[in-house]
């Protein structure tokens, strides 16, 4: 007996040596993948290695697997056709620190950390967790369908007026200029509140915390939480991560709530202008919504609807920058059916079918979210022959498959044309029916609730722009031309391009005189949204409509 428990003892040791050096290796079955490391498997290599593989690779993330899909007709059968199975969320714990599990985008239905507590039946928890979902998202929807979206076009409108005007008096402050433009937008159509400055103290707390939050969520910017769980009881003293994660739920309660609590006050005196958040509030207790739900589905819309339609049209700018003969056939088109005189509305989009392109380029060249939100398999599937296991995380990388060779023609290139020749922009005679260039809104039920929204305000954008103006390179002191560089873009869960420098500038003095026209006439419309507004902003807006009127 004594010889044997020192065997014993040793058996035991080498079959837990052999469990833990297995973490982070790759199971049979599964789709193929880069090499892995021991106990991190492919974590090291997080973004940068998802374009490699043509159908789909998988990834070792610790103890768990990703699913990496790099083929179009995967995401329409595993995303779209096996939704049921797929529309969940990873679990995120930084998410559910932050935000208490009340991210509409982030929310995981299921939540892995009950499994094992005896003092919550399951289904109890399954239930709480996917009606929680259900409710926010029944509300999103509710608000957010294409009539209830159709609602918002004028303040949609006015808003492009003043992206314009402001274009017009400061043209080297573009892209500060954008981030306001689409920060006011959503604030308008959520809260009923505009932003008239990049400076306005609601942009700049959104965009702070924007930073934190996404600086917070990035890849390498925490310790691996979800996949070596036992990091989340590391103390706060020595996990700055826990520190930041305070900070960052306080700064967003800050903002969503006040703004929350302007827009209830606003109705009780009377001074509603149908925003989304009023009827929200009208319809809570139809919607089963509590305060808290209510303040993070509204405050979440901000996020989503803000950074990603302001990256959308830095990178529509930097396009145009680079490609001045796509200028030229868009201001033809614009030219032909809209003219010289008034301003482009959305009804003129559907006779503009090169304007339309620009839009599907713009979305194909560069897509806001390039792998967007990741799935998560709430059952094992089975693709072309490989195992996707529960559990697993399914990244869409769209940045790789809308940039292909065998499906486009030279798709490194900014060119419209594609979609003129196509429907799906792919090469003639190419099988493009599972490709949509729109991937970055999402695909599946998790698809983005604001997608209505976004595409007007993306459409109204493009064609007063291009009415308006003109888009050059920038010159140095001795007059030569600064090139930009289409590829130069920040790291980030958004595509954003580096700020760069250009040149803008108006079409034609005739154009400049309706620009300012215009501003004066949207004022109507804009201070029907200006209520609460601080002292410094009223300021700003008397003082530029002054101007404005002092110029026509």
């Amino acid at each position: 007996m004594a010889i044997l428990l020192p065997i014993a003892l040793g058996f035991l040791c080498i079959v837990v040596l052999r469990k833990i050096t297995q973490v982070g290796s790759r199971e049979t079955g599964l789709p193929p993948g880069p090499p892995t490391l021991p106990f991190v498997g492919n974590l090291h290599l997080l973004p940068t290695q998802f374009i490699h593989y043509k159908v789909g690779a998988e990834l070792k993330l610790g103890s768990g697997t990703a699913i990496v899909l790099t083929d179009a007709a995967a995401v329409k059968e595993l995303i779209e056709k096996r939704s049921a199975t797929t529309m969940d969320r990873p679990p995120l714990h930084l998410a559910e620190v932050v935000t208490q599990g009340l991210n509409l985008v982030t929310l995981h239905l299921y939540a892995r950390r009950y499994k094992s507590c005896s003092l919550v039946p399951l289904r109890q928890v399954l239930s709480r967790y996917s009606e929680k979902w259900k409710i926010l998202r029944r509300a999103a929807q509710a608000i957010l369908t294409p009539q209830a979206s159709a609602r918002h076009l004028p303040i949609q409108q006015a808003e492009i007026i003043q992206l314009v005007h402001d274009l017009l008096r400061s043209p080297e402050s573009f892209y500060t200029h954008v981030q306001r433009y689409s920060n006011s937008v959503i604030l308008s159509v959520l809260y009923g509140k505009r932003s008239p400055r990049f400076e306005t103290p609601e942009t700049v707390k959104f965009f702070k915390v924007e930073h934190e939050w996404t600086t917070l969520l990035e890849t390498g910017a925490t310790p691996p939480l979800d996949y070596f769980p036992f990091l989340k009881y590391v103390p706060e003293r020595w996990a700055k991560w826990k520190q930041v994660s305070k900070v960052v739920r306080k700064m967003q309660r800050d903002l969503y709530f006040t703004l929350l609590d302007e827009t209830q006050e606003r109705l009780r005196r009377g001074e509603g202008n149908g925003s989304y958040v009023e009827e929200l509030v009208e319809k809570q207790k139809d919607l089963e919504l509590d305060r808290e739900m209510l303040g993070y589905l509204s405050g979440v819309l901000i996020e989503t609807g803000s950074e990603t339609t302001s990256s959308y049209l830095q990178s529509l700018i930097l396009a145009l920058v680079a490609y001045p003969e796509v200028q030229k056939k868009a201001h033809e088109e614009i030219d032909r059916v809209v003219g010289q005189h008034r301003m482009p509305r959305l009804g003129d989009l559907e006779h503009l079918p090169y304007v339309q392109a620009i839009a599907l380029e713009t979305h194909r060249f560069r897509p806001m979210t390039p792998y967007g939100i990741p799935h998560y398999t709430l059952a094992t599937e089975e693709y072309k022959g490989y195992v996707i296991p529960k559990g697993s995380t399914i990244f869409i990388n769209a940045c790789e498959f809308l940039n292909r060779w065998e499906l486009y023609d030279d798709p490194e290139n900014f060119n419209p044309d594609r979609y003129l020749l196509t429907e799906n922009g792919t090469k003639p005679g190419v099988d493009g029916s599972n490709l949509r260039p729109t991937f970055a809104f999402g695909a599946g039920r998790r698809i983005c609730p604001g997608l209505h929204v976004a595409q007007h305000t993306i459409n109204l954008s493009i064609m007063n722009l291009l009415w308006a103006f003109e888009f050059h390179k920038a010159v140095d002191p001795k007059g030569n031309p600064i090139e930009v560089d289409t590829m130069d873009y920040l790291s980030g869960l958004t595509a954003k391009p580096r700020s760069f420098k250009c040149r803008i500038t108006p079409r034609s003095a005739e154009k400049a005189e309706i620009i300012e026209l215009e501003f004066l006439n949207a004022t109507a419309m804009l201070s029907k949204f200006e209520f609460d507004l601080c002292p410094e902003d009223q300021e700003y807006v008397a003082k530029l409509r002054g101007l404005a009127k002092s110029k026509v």
